[in-house]
């Protein structure tokens, strides 16, 4: 009979489009399936749809004339995730330990 395996190991493929994301907050909810679903967002304030200058007599950019901008600030989403009740709960534990260590080290 075989021995029976006593270790298991993952190994971690990172894609060549991997990157980096800077999020300031989540929103989501349930699914219809009642997966739980995660739209992480970075926010910042509008890039202006255009901006109107005045001409100057030496026909160099004057002043601003007018600005229309898209809000009062932009939440850009970064990343869409979706999981299921197992997999929310252990990214939650995981995300309080990390937390904890944290704090710990404040």
């Amino acid at each position: 009979m075989a021995e029976k395996k006593k270790e298991f190991t993952f190994r971690y493929v990172y894609p060549d489009d991997l990157r980096d994301l800077y999020v300031n907050g989540a929103w989501g909810g349930l699914t219809p399936r009642k997966e739980v679903n995660l739209h992480f967002f970075s926010e910042r304030h509008p890039i202006p749809k255009s901006i109107t200058h005045a001409i100057n007599d030496d026909n160099s950019v004057g002043e601003t004339v007018s600005k229309e901008l898209g809000g009062d600030a932009v939440r850009l989403v970064q990343a869409s995730i979706v999981m299921n009740l197992k997999t929310a709960i252990a990214v939650r534990n995981w995300l309080d330990g990390v937390i904890k260590d944290a704090q710990e080290e404040e």
